[in-house]
Protein backbone atom coordinates (compact mmCIF):
# COMPACT_ATOMS: atom_id res chain seq x y z
CA UNK A 1 0.00 0.00 0.00
CA UNK A 2 1.19 3.46 -0.61
CA UNK A 3 0.32 6.38 2.23
CA UNK A 4 0.74 9.91 1.06
CA UNK A 5 2.16 12.24 3.66
CA UNK A 6 1.32 15.85 3.98
CA UNK A 7 4.22 18.25 3.26
CA UNK A 8 3.14 20.26 6.38
CA UNK A 9 1.12 18.51 8.75
CA UNK A 10 -0.84 22.03 10.40
CA UNK A 11 -1.93 22.82 6.76
CA UNK A 12 -5.26 23.16 5.51
CA UNK A 13 -6.71 20.87 3.29
CA UNK A 14 -7.60 22.06 -0.09
CA UNK A 15 -9.94 21.19 -3.17
CA UNK A 16 -8.80 22.57 -6.04
CA UNK A 17 -6.79 25.16 -4.82
CA UNK A 18 -9.04 26.26 -2.22
CA UNK A 19 -9.03 25.78 1.38
CA UNK A 20 -12.13 24.00 2.79
CA UNK A 21 -14.35 26.90 4.26
CA UNK A 22 -13.88 28.55 0.58
CA UNK A 23 -14.80 25.37 -1.24
CA UNK A 24 -17.84 24.48 0.50
CA UNK A 25 -18.95 28.26 -0.16
CA UNK A 26 -18.23 27.47 -3.63
CA UNK A 27 -20.46 24.34 -3.08
CA UNK A 28 -23.75 26.39 -1.58
CA UNK A 29 -23.35 29.26 -4.47
CA UNK A 30 -23.79 26.26 -7.34
CA UNK A 31 -26.43 24.94 -5.04
CA UNK A 32 -28.54 27.98 -4.92
CA UNK A 33 -27.97 29.00 -8.24
CA UNK A 34 -29.62 25.23 -9.06
CA UNK A 35 -32.73 26.15 -7.02
CA UNK A 36 -33.26 29.31 -8.60
CA UNK A 37 -32.71 27.90 -12.06
CA UNK A 38 -29.37 29.79 -13.12
CA UNK A 39 -31.19 33.48 -13.10
CA UNK A 40 -28.60 35.83 -14.14
CA UNK A 41 -28.46 38.27 -11.27
CA UNK A 42 -28.33 35.27 -8.64
CA UNK A 43 -25.08 34.17 -10.19
CA UNK A 44 -23.28 37.14 -10.26
CA UNK A 45 -24.46 37.76 -6.44
CA UNK A 46 -23.26 34.15 -5.77
CA UNK A 47 -20.02 35.29 -7.78
CA UNK A 48 -19.24 38.08 -5.82
CA UNK A 49 -20.61 36.35 -2.57
CA UNK A 50 -17.87 33.79 -2.79
CA UNK A 51 -15.08 36.23 -4.60
CA UNK A 52 -15.41 38.53 -1.09
CA UNK A 53 -15.61 36.00 0.96
CA UNK A 54 -12.30 34.38 -0.09
CA UNK A 55 -10.87 38.13 -0.04
CA UNK A 56 -11.34 38.70 3.00
CA UNK A 57 -10.20 35.39 4.32
CA UNK A 58 -7.07 35.88 2.67
CA UNK A 59 -6.45 39.45 3.55
CA UNK A 60 -8.01 39.70 7.07
CA UNK A 61 -7.03 37.77 10.36
CA UNK A 62 -8.81 35.02 11.40
CA UNK A 63 -12.31 35.24 13.34
CA UNK A 64 -13.18 38.61 11.40
CA UNK A 65 -15.90 37.27 9.72
CA UNK A 66 -17.37 36.18 13.13
CA UNK A 67 -16.95 39.75 14.85
CA UNK A 68 -18.08 41.42 11.76
CA UNK A 69 -21.12 39.49 12.48
CA UNK A 70 -21.13 39.96 15.82
CA UNK A 71 -20.97 43.33 15.32
CA UNK A 72 -23.79 43.83 12.98
CA UNK A 73 -26.14 41.74 15.51
CA UNK A 74 -26.19 38.78 13.16
CA UNK A 75 -24.36 36.48 16.15
CA UNK A 76 -24.07 36.07 19.42
CA UNK A 77 -21.02 34.87 21.28
CA UNK A 78 -21.99 32.21 23.76
CA UNK A 79 -20.74 33.08 27.64
CA UNK A 80 -19.60 36.70 26.69
CA UNK A 81 -21.18 40.16 28.01
CA UNK A 82 -23.01 42.05 25.68
CA UNK A 83 -21.14 44.58 23.12
CA UNK A 84 -22.39 47.64 24.78
CA UNK A 85 -21.84 46.16 28.65
CA UNK A 86 -20.78 48.80 31.03
CA UNK A 87 -20.63 47.05 34.85
CA UNK A 88 -19.65 43.92 34.80
CA UNK A 89 -20.03 41.73 38.25
CA UNK A 90 -17.05 39.54 39.21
Amino acid sequence: MRYQIPRYLNEQVRFVGLQSDEFIMCLLSVYICMIFRFQWMVLILNLAMVASFIWIGRNFPRGFIRHIAYFSGFYRFSNYPDFFANRFIE
